[in-house]
């Protein structure tokens, strides 16, 4: 990669698909009505059409922002020459995590959605690669101090509107509450529904045009350090203010959205952002403090906005952070009011931290018994189909036996927010779930984080049924975005602790990204995607280490540097999502470029030093 090379000049038009991925992609919000048939139906929550107003589209134009690049990339090949594309070892992990994303969708069980992705996500085969075409594309096109100028201020004016929408968010004017806004998401033939359309966040959410707080987080966690790495190196009076104020409109968004992921990615950026520029921060210290002072402020503002809210979602963060070394949270499975569900046939056993109820049926007769097989009386109303136990023990149980449409007894049975519905079919009885199908009762895999299942959002129950995936994953993954498909759905009494009763949220995500890689698509992948990543750390490490920072090129590469390492940092606890994967994937390619440059510049000078010492 350090070959001398004679720069080609051309203009940054070439850049336009990533200018477009970068200020563009971002803002898109539009409703797309997706009917859905086969996987995607079966793992989702019964609705026969998904309505998707942050995704679709930014995958159609993910892709086809990815081809559109590739045709610039082939318009400087035709102007240059192919020997003009830089040889690079970062090609080796790209390929082979290509590949790789390839051979599992070719291999998936559920093809449609390996190919596509799954609803509301929308990052099968086809949007993964065109992030890999977009890294490649942009490792061989950004050559300038001119290019970076333009990306980078591309990705500010995406980034400023997105930071004014989540402002307004968080003091509860959400300007897609508004008709306007409204009216400006909806097709058409959809704007009678604008009245109806209801929103999941209040005020104090920020949610932008990226779907969720938490990719918010991902968002700001490279903005934010990118923006503040800037303002401090640049010195000129104008250019200084500026970014000043756009840093503060970027921390306000990256700790308004309370995302703890979004903290700690930018938190670390911070961090990195330190030690890189120690020599220059100490010599320049006022600006620093005065950054640090500010958003001090800043999170005393936004917490007396948010009543205590922020402070809360901090401590919280503190709090977990401690208890995944310490002991259990909040007492642990001992405190679910599920503690074990067991069907075998005609007969059925529900357990719960108070008592056991077992019920048994033969023909259209229930019988009910306690944990030592007893029989526990009971009054049954054919009118209401109400039963009352007879036994103070159960006092707290209402129970109704049900006659469905197609004549088969069912029985439901509440106790506090556990409710459970049962099909009387055959002699047999079966569980409901929501959608008022019979579905088993399978032991699950765990791995971990017993009793911590509540950690991070319920991320510590997730990770500890997706971690014992991956030993079917070794070698090639399930197929791109269907780890909904794969992960135990049918866990009730787990997901009844986690989610604090709702036993059918569909899991449809592992909120990390290296387990999302590792199960999609395969270890050998996320080996080379890590590959990929360190490779680029430990040589942004080498070049931005006390660097003098004396060009904006440099000055870029550690703002790209630190903003690459907020997202990697975020995403320990976010998914790749394309509201902002298309940010992260041109950064690193514009990140990549930079450290070429600046490895040139000083191939450069030590050749010309050599050459003066020889002529001396």
């Amino acid at each position: 990669m350090l070959k001398k090379e004679s720069v080609p000049n051309y203009s940054w038009y070439l850049l336009l698909p990533l200018l477009f991925l970068l200020a563009v992609v971002p803002l898109v919000v539009y409703l797309k009505v997706v009917p859905l048939s086969g996987a995607s139906f079966q793992f989702w929550t019964g609705e026969k059409n998904n309505l998707d107003f942050f995704s679709y589209y930014k995958m159609v134009l993910i892709i086809i922002s990815s081809i559109v690049s590739l045709l610039a990339l082939g318009l400087f090949v035709m102007s240059y020459g192919s020997d003009k594309l830089k040889l690079s070892l970062y090609y080796i992990p790209i390929a082979i995590y290509a590949f790789f994303v390839i051979l599992s969708t070719e291999f998936s069980q559920y093809t449609d959605i390996a190919l596509n992705g799954f609803n509301d996500r929308y990052e099968g085969m086809y949007v993964l690669l065109a992030y890999m075409v977009i890294l490649f594309v942009t490792i061989n096109l950004v050559r300038q101090e001119q290019h970076l100028k333009v990306l980078i201020g591309a990705l500010f004016i995406g980034a400023l509107i997105i930071g004014i929408i989540g402002i307004f968010q968080y003091l509860g004017y959400d300007f897609f509450k508004s008709s306007f806004g409204k009216n400006l998401i909806l097709p058409a033939v959809f704007k009678q529904m604008a009245d109806k359309l209801q929103f999941q966040f209040s005020k104090g959410v920020i949610y932008a045009t990226l779907y969720h707080l938490d990719y918010v987080g991902s968002y700001m966690a490279m903005l934010f350090p990118l923006s503040f790495t800037l303002f401090l190196l640049t010195k000129k009076g104008w250019l200084k203010v500026l970014f000043a104020g756009f840093s503060l409109l970027m921390a306000i968004n990256w700790l308004g959205c309370t995302s703890r992921a979004g903290m700690f990615g930018g938190a670390l950026a911070l961090v990195i952002l330190l030690i890189m520029m120690n020599r220059y921060i100490i010599k320049n210290w006022k600006y620093f403090i005065g950054g640090i002072v500010i958003l001090g402020l800043i999170l005393f503002g936004l917490n007396s906005v948010s009543k205590g809210y922020l402070s809360t979602r901090i401590h919280s963060l503190i709090s977990d952070a401690s208890n995944i070394t310490g002991g259990s949270d909040s007492g642990g499975q001992a405190t679910s009011l599920l503690q074990g569900l067991n069907i075998t046939g005609n007969e059925a056993t529900l357990v719960t931290s108070t008592e056991t109820l077992k019920f048994e049926v033969d023909g259209n007769v229930v019988a009910f018994l306690d944990k030592d097989n007893k029989p526990i009386a009971f009054q049954a109303d054919d009118k209401t189909g109400k039963v009352q136990l007879k036994d103070s023990r159960y006092k707290d149980y209402q129970i109704t036996a049900i006659r469905d449409t197609n004549n088969v007894n069912e029985l439901q049975i509440v106790k506090e927010n556990l409710k459970l519905n049962f099909s009387f079919k055959n002699n047999k009885i079966s569980l409901l779930n929501s959608r008022g199908q019979a579905v088993d009762i399978q032991p699950v895999a765990t791995w971990g984080f017993k009793g911590k299942e509540r950690l991070g959002s319920s991320r510590g129950y997730i990770w500890s049924r997706a971690i014992p995936l991956l030993k079917d994953t070794i070698f090639i993954g399930h197929g791109p975005d269907t780890f909904a498909a794969y992960f135990p759905q049918n866990d009730f009494i787990g997901k009844f602790y986690a989610y604090y009763g709702d036993m059918w949220q569909v899991v449809d995500k592992p909120h990390d990204l290296y387990l999302q890689v590792a199960i999609n698509t395969g270890i050998i992948s996320l080996l080379a995607l890590l590959s990929l990543f360190i490779t680029y750390i430990v040589r942004s490490v080498r070049l931005y280490f006390r660097s003098n920072f004396d060009d904006f090129t440099s000055k870029a590469g550690v703002g790209i540097f630190v903003a690459i390492c907020g997202y990697l940092g975020a995403a320990f606890f976010n998914d790749s999502v394309v509201s902002v994967a298309p940010v992260f994937w041109v950064l690193l390619g514009s990140g990549i470029s930079i450290n070429y440059m600046l490895e040139q510049k000083k191939l450069k000078s030590q050749s010309a030093a050599g050459d003066s010492s020889v002529s001396r």
